[in-house]
C-alpha cells in the first residue's frame, strides 16, 4: 500500500518538472515594475529538485537564480544575492511545494509552487518581507512549454 501512495505522489510531483513561463495578464507582480518576462525551470534531482528562475526586466537586464529544493523541511545555508540565511524546502502534498527563506537582516521570503485544477498551468504565490518591514505578496500564473520538461 505504501507503494502505491509513493508512485501516486511521484507521478503527481513530476508534472511539475519542465519550463514554465508567466502569463503577464494573469499575474500580479506589483509593486515592482513588470519584468518582460518570467521563467521556471523545475528539474529532478538526486536529492530533490533543481528549482531555477530567470528574470528577464523591462530594460533587458537578465537575472538567473538556481538552487536544489531538498523537500525535507531542513534548514540549509543560503547565500544568495542579496540574503545571507537559511533555505528549508518541504512538500505540502502531491501539487504543492513550500520553499522558505530567512535572511539574516531580518528580511524573508515564502514560496508556494502549486499544480493548478487548469492542464498545463502552475501558480507561484510569493510572500515575504523587506528590509524596513515592508509586506508584499505576489501570485504568478505559470504555463508549461509544450515539449519541455520530459526526463
Amino acid at each position: 500500500m505504501a507503494l502505491i501512495l509513493l508512485v501516486t505522489v511521484s507521478g503527481c510531483a513530476d508534472d511539475a518538472f519542465g519550463t514554465w513561463t508567466m502569463n503577464p495578464t494573469r499575474s500580479t507582480v506589483a509593486p515592482d515594475p513588470r519584468p518582460k518576462s518570467i521563467t521556471i525551470r523545475i528539474e529532478s534531482h538526486a536529492k530533490g529538485e533543481v528549482f531555477t528562475l530567470d528574470r528577464i526586466e523591462a530594460d533587458g537586464r537578465a537575472t538567473t537564480s538556481s538552487t536544489i529544493l531538498y523537500l525535507d523541511s531542513q534548514p540549509r545555508e543560503l547565500q544568495d544575492l542579496g540574503c545571507s540565511g537559511t533555505q528549508s524546502s518541504r512538500r505540502v502534498d502531491s501539487q504543492t511545494v513550500e520553499i522558505l527563506r530567512k535572511c539574516a537582516s531580518g528580511e524573508w521570503l515564502r514560496l508556494v509552487r502549486r499544480l493548478s485544477a487548469q492542464p498545463n498551468e502552475l501558480v507561484l504565490e510569493v510572500t515575504g518581507q523587506q528590509a524596513g518591514g515592508h509586506l508584499f505578496e505576489r501570485r504568478l500564473v505559470l504555463e508549461k512549454q509544450s515539449g519541455a520538461g520530459t526526463t
